[in-house]
């Protein structure tokens, strides 16, 4: 009596289309045996279509197969898979961070050693380095790793801050008709005026030339162009024969040939204030700077994502913080250690 009860059941979830695949094979193996002709008499629905047994296996796995194609269409299409953040581990932020090099080639992590003076001429404080008149003219250099920022206060007066991965080369006292310096990565300058000494940031065949003034220069050799941007004063741009001057809010491009545009100051200005601020930045402007500041390999999975970000988010939070913020655009990432994957 069971077993009957589950063959009429059977039946009734076919005709009704409710039947699973699984369902639907052993219809047509009960059909077969003829076992279910008791329950498809000509009163039923489908009387027309039996007796179904005459078709053998082979029409019965044929009907099986165009039957299980209308239960699939009758289904709802898969949810595509629920892509997650998979953080194994999280990042700190960066800080005050740099190696200082002296003339005689010693080192000095600065990171490490304690507030007071490093040399006769040089002191250090918190996050910065001053160095006094009557320092020797020999080149030092300044350099910030990966997660690293640092200010120095040279012996002219003028004051420069270090983003990260960035490198400053200069004398110790400017004893020439010039004062000129050398610049990798990023830095942001308050040229200390003096009309017989004018100033120059070399980088990478670019000059930048100033008397007195305030501006920023990006030059990481992973960006596509050089970019001087003023805030106060007057600079001039140079590149092979091509030269230009900048107002303040203005930007020099030194890719191909040199261009000047007007600046979003405040964006600009973003990482030395605390901050990431994009603006229609895509994927790979955003790690650029993810990477430098948080000292972690960047990898892609798949094809990069196509969005856009844009908004301010403070350089003080942990990197997992950030990167969630980042989801919100429909892009997700894997840490594990110093490697950030970006996943479709």
């Amino acid at each position: 009596m069971k077993e009957e009860a589950l063959y009429k059941q059977l039946v009734d979830r076919y005709l009704d289309g409710t039947a699973s695949l699984e369902e639907v094979e052993v219809f047509f193996q009960l059909l077969n045996e003829g076992k279910l002709d008791r329950y498809l008499e000509p009163e039923t629905p489908v009387r027309k279509l039996t007796p179904w047994k005459r078709y053998g296996i082979a029409a019965a796995a044929a009907l099986l197969l165009a039957v299980a194609g209308l239960v699939l269409l009758r289904r709802p299409a898969p949810e595509k898979p629920v892509v997650a953040n998979v953080f194994k581990n999280d990042v700190s932020p960066g800080g005050n961070k740099a190696i200082l090099t002296l003339g005689d080639g010693s080192t000095i992590v600065l990171d490490s050693a304690a507030n007071g003076a490093l040399t006769g001429q040089i002191v250090k404080t918190d996050g910065a380095l001053v160095y006094k008149k009557g320092a020797e003219d020999l080149y030092n250099s300044l350099s910030t790793p990966a997660g690293g920022q640092y200010q120095v206060t040279l012996a002219d007066g003028t004051k420069v801050w270090l983003n990260a991965l960035s490198k400053l080369q200069y004398p110790g006292a400017f004893k020439g008709r010039e004062r000129i310096v050398e610049l990798t990565g990023e830095a942001y300058f308050e040229v200390a005026k003096d009309a017989t000494k004018p100033f120059t940031v070399k980088v990478n065949g670019v000059a930048v030339g100033v008397l007195g003034t305030s501006f920023n220069v990006n030059a990481y050799n992973d960006e596509p162009e050089i970019r001087t941007t003023l805030l106060e004063g007057a600079v001039r741009v140079k590149k092979g024969a091509s030269e230009l001057t900048l107002k303040p809010g203005q930007q020099g491009i030194a890719g191909d040939v040199l261009t000047q545009r007007a600046a979003d100051v405040d964006r600009v200005m973003a990482w030395k204030k605390g901050f990431f601020s994009w603006d229609a930045a895509d994927i790979h402007t955003v790690m650029r700077q993810l990477s430098r500041w948080y000292g972690v390999e960047i990898k892609y999975e798949g094809a990069p994502t196509k969005a856009l970000f844009g908004g301010e988010i403070g350089r003080d939070l942990t990197l997992t913080q950030v990167l969630t913020g980042l989801s919100e655009s429909k892009v997700h990432f894997q840490l594990d250690g110093k490697v950030l994957t970006v996943l479709p």
